[in-house]
């Protein structure tokens, strides 16, 4: 019985750090999503965003970086938003939206060198 309270206590605590990594947006923070999302809807037909998406605080703006699909020419293709609204999210100032994906991988640069 012991052992089954330990093992729960540390499922219960390691699963609490896992969650400590993600955070949930603010209220603003997905305001700002939910109106750069609609404004992109109106450019796009059968437009599915990713819940999860990268935000840039510069201090007066927010930046929204979304990946999704949408419908072109009878195909499903993958499309990157991009939208800039003011802090609160009620104002969007900017939206663009381009064909591939958004990815937050760093790039790894490799320079060879030629042999003689």
């Amino acid at each position: 019985m012991n052992r089954t309270a330990i093992a729960t206590v540390a499922v219960i605590a390691l699963s609490s750090t896992a969650v400590a990594q993600a955070r949930t947006s603010t209220t603003a923070e997905f305001r700002g999503y939910d109106n750069c999302i609609k404004a992109a809807e109106k450019q796009s037909k059968g437009l599915v965003p990713s819940q999860r998406y990268l935000i840039e605080d510069n201090g007066t703006t927010t930046l929204y970086y979304v990946n999704a699909t949408r419908w072109e020419d009878g195909d499903r293709n993958h499309v990157r938003i991009a939208c800039e609204t003011r802090l609160n999210g009620i104002v969007l100032v900017s939206t663009s939206i381009e064909e591939g994906r958004f990815d937050n991988r760093q790039t790894q640069v490799t320079v060879e060198l030629a042999e003689k």
